[in-house]
């Protein structure tokens, strides 16, 4: 039950995109194409939350992880597009999955970047040989 609390972030961050995808607004993003980049940010974030739970939770390897994470991450994308279907004014549409499949990568991406910073030696404390 301790390994759940690594996933709360991302449980209530997709308990938001999920209240948010289920409002009948239309947002016109000005620009051709920006509505993927809001896709994909909003998934790298998912993405991220969702790295931080299985890489805490699990002693898996990095790639299993990361696995995991993607086919974790790619259904809730679908399921958000399937969803707005039965939105008013929503819609569902392959492109946005795409994007939110990129983001979840990059989500990956940028976890395993910053995982890596963490263990690294800090500047000016490089160990000597002796």
């Amino acid at each position: 039950m301790k390994k759940v609390r690594f996933f709360f972030p991302a449980i209530l961050y997709y308990l938001l995109i999920f209240i948010l995808s289920s409002q009948a607004i239309d947002i016109d993003l000005p620009g051709r194409g920006l509505d993927k980049l809001a896709h994909f940010i909003e998934f790298s974030l998912l993405g991220f939350l969702l790295s931080i739970g299985y890489f805490n939770a699990f002693a898996f390897s990095c790639a299993v992880k990361s696995v995991l994470v993607f086919f974790t991450g790619l259904p809730l994308g679908i399921l958000d597009e399937l969803h707005q279907l039965f939105v008013p004014r929503r819609t569902g549409a392959l492109g946005d999955v795409m994007a939110d499949a990129a983001g979840i990568i990059a989500g990956i991406l940028i976890y395993l970047y910053l995982a890596g910073r963490k263990r690294r030696v800090p500047p000016g404390r490089i160990k000597r040989a002796t």
